[in-house]
């Protein structure tokens, strides 16, 4: 778990994603979505599509940012140009 929330904290944008997946369903950590979100929004940033999918769940259901299905349309559609099935 160290080694992820270092390179997390170094920008690396799986890393931020891994660590918000971790705190999402609350392995090693304290479950905490909106920190979930957080992080899963600086990979998203990033163009880490797999982040922006997970970014675009929480924005479908109101995980720890506001429910708001246009950005979460926005950001599935961001995941799927690239790939991602479940998007």
């Amino acid at each position: 778990m160290h080694f992820l929330v270092a390179m997390a904290g170094k920008g690396h944008a799986i890393a931020q994603n891994d660590l918000g997946f971790c705190y999402y369903h609350g392995y090693g950590v304290p479950q905490n979505k909106t920190e979930a979100a957080r992080l899963y929004r600086l990979a998203a940033d990033k163009g880490y599509s797999a982040a922006q999918n997970n970014l675009g769940y929480c924005y479908q259901n109101g995980y720890g940012v506001p429910q708001n299905n246009t950005e979460a349309a926005r950001l599935y559609r961001l995941a799927a140009d690239q790939g991602v099935p479940a998007a």
